[in-house]
Parts: structure tokens; C-alpha cells; sequence
């Protein structure tokens, strides 16, 4: 949580000098992540014990490169200007709260930090403002540690659409992560692939 807040203050105060010569749009979203997953180079084998036939034995419980992360949460902000009428480019932040890779205790968590593109289409709509496309490319940092791995450093890439209608923002993105393992048993690349849905507030000067 510190570091979100570190980072919205940190955009915030980066872009302030800009805000006198153009529009801008200031958010602050929270979003999830629907069905990730995680490929590796290399297989995971986890086991656990408990009892087969009235005897505690040990299990395997995943013995593959592909592993399964439960529904995820996020935070985050983004600063937009625009220096062209519809079309604004910005700065981004969000971090993937600890979340459970499936059919273990163990835990994934990321923050990532991002440039953006966001051309819009103007409605004359009194429910909707405006429909939008949105490019997020920029740099992440995760810890896995099912695979003993923490301090990741990669790729994030996100693009999607989304709405605006007065304050309210609802967007719909498609969200790969590329990290790179350091040698350890699982040396090499992991990527995270998921459908990042957001809900925010935007406050417009």
C-alpha cells in the first residue's frame, strides 16, 4: 500500500508543471484479474501430505510449467494529459495484491508501472462521455513465492477499452507480464496472463 501511495504522489507531482498548458485527468482505480495464469520455462513440482487409505502419505499437488492463480485484486492511478483534443497520454501505476496460486498457500504479488495512450471517441450520449482504447507498456516488479522467487523484474503490456461517463470509468484490458527468473531451480522467464477489469474515479482540470 505504501508504495501505491508513494508512486500516485510521485505521478502526481511529476505531471503539475504540465497541468497549466493542457487538460488533464487525474484516477484512482481498483480493479481484478479474471483467470490468470503463469507460464514458466521449467516444470513446478509441489507436494503435500495427507492421508490416502487411512495412511498419511505425501501428494502431488502440481507438477507443471502452467499454474493456475486465483482471482486477483488491484489498486492503482493513472495521470493523463492531453495535448492533442481527444487523445491523452500518461503515466500509470498499480499493484496485484498477494494473491493465492491455486490449490496452494502459496503467494503471487506485483507492482507495475506504466506509460499509456488513450484515444477517445466523444459521445453526444447523456449517460456516456465517451468510449475509449487504451495502450499501457512499462516495467514490473513481482514476487512468486512458490518458486522461491522474489524481486522479479520484467515486461508489463496491457491493452483494452473502456467508458466514461461523467467521473465514472469502467475499462476491460488484456494484461501480459514477462519476468525473468534468476538462477535458481526455475531459472529463466515466467509470464502472467490475465483479463484486467477496473472500476474508477476521475477528476478532470
Amino acid at each position: 500500500m505504501k508504495k501505491i501511495i508513494f508512486s500516485i504522489l510521485l505521478l502526481t507531482v511529476c505531471v503539475l508543471p504540465v497541468s497549466a498548458k493542457m487538460n488533464m485527468d487525474f484516477i484512482v482505480k481498483g480493479g481484478l484479474l479474471a483467470s490468470p495464469y503463469i507460464d514458466l520455462d521449467r516444470n513446478v513440482v509441489f507436494t503435500d501430505t495427507g492421508m490416502v487409505n487411512g495412511e498419511e502419505q505425501e501428494r502431488t499437488i502440481i507438477n507443471s510449467r502452467i499454474l493456475d492463480v486465483d482471482l486477483g485484486y488491484t489498486l492503482g492511478g493513472e495521470v493523463f494529459a492531453y495535448p492533442w483534443k481527444n487523445i491523452g497520454v500518461g503515466i500509470g501505476v498499480f499493484h496485484l495484491f498477494k494473491t493465492d496460486i491455486e490449490n496452494t498457500a502459496q503467494k503471487i504479488s506485483a507492482t507495475n508501472f506504466y506509460l499509456a495512450g488513450k484515444p477517445k471517441l466523444v459521445l453526444e450520449n447523456k449517460e456516456i462521455d465517451s468510449v475509449y482504447i487504451i495502450g499501457q507498456l512499462g516495467y514490473s516488479n513481482a514476487d512468486i513465492k512458490l518458486i522461491d522467487a522474489s524481486g522479479l523484474s520484467g515486461l508489463y503490456m496491457g491493452a483494452g477499452v473502456g467508458i466514461e461517463a461523467k467521473w465514472l470509468i469502467i475499462e476491460a484490458l488484456y494484461t501480459y507480464y514477462n519476468w525473468l527468473i534468476p538462477d535458481n531451480d526455475y531459472a529463466g522467464h515466467g509470464s502472467m496472463y490475465t483479463i484486467h477489469l477496473n472500476i474508477g474515479y476521475k477528476y478532470s482540470i
